[in-house]
């Protein structure tokens, strides 16, 4: 496997994303944050303690994925996952849980399951919360919610 000099750089600013997270305004804890990702007349969708996010297929090129949670009584916020061109669903999951648990926090427990499935749960006290693909610029990667 050929692995070329940007491509090596994107994946070194990968692993250091994580400790950058934080820092942004893209991934807000929800207790008492505000959001600057509300979208006016954006209605909020129905919540539920659990969301599957399935993916499926090979990233046919880099790109974003970008999530909207809107948590109980609190503004929406936006959390963006990186995807390199050629990653499987398998670690873009892994990509996924990573953003998700740094942006949610500790109200949240945030999981891959089956290796291409990622479950966000509300902790109790929480609450319901709702979730919105808001973006995929990632070619060929399927992504699909589900509530349960």
């Amino acid at each position: 496997m050929s692995i070329t000099l940007h491509r090596m750089a994107f994946l070194l600013a990968l692993a250091g994303l994580p400790l950058l997270l934080p820092f942004t305004t893209n991934a807000q804890a929800p207790t008492g944050a505000q959001a600057s990702t509300a979208v006016p007349g954006t209605e909020r969708p129905r919540g539920s303690n659990k969301w599957r996010i399935v993916f499926d297929e090979r990233a046919k090129s880099d790109g974003t994925i970008s999530f909207r949670i809107w948590p109980k009584d609190g503004q929406p916020l936006q959390i963006d996952v990186p995807v390199v061109d050629g990653q499987s669903e398998n670690h873009i999951a892994s990509s996924a849980r990573d953003a998700l648990k740094v942006g949610l926090g500790k109200g949240f427990h945030v999981e891959v399951d089956d290796g291409e499935d990622v479950l966000v749960k509300a902790r109790r006290g929480t609450g319901d919360f709702g979730l919105q693909l808001i973006g995929n610029t990632a070619r060929d990667v399927d992504i699909k919610l589900r509530r349960e």
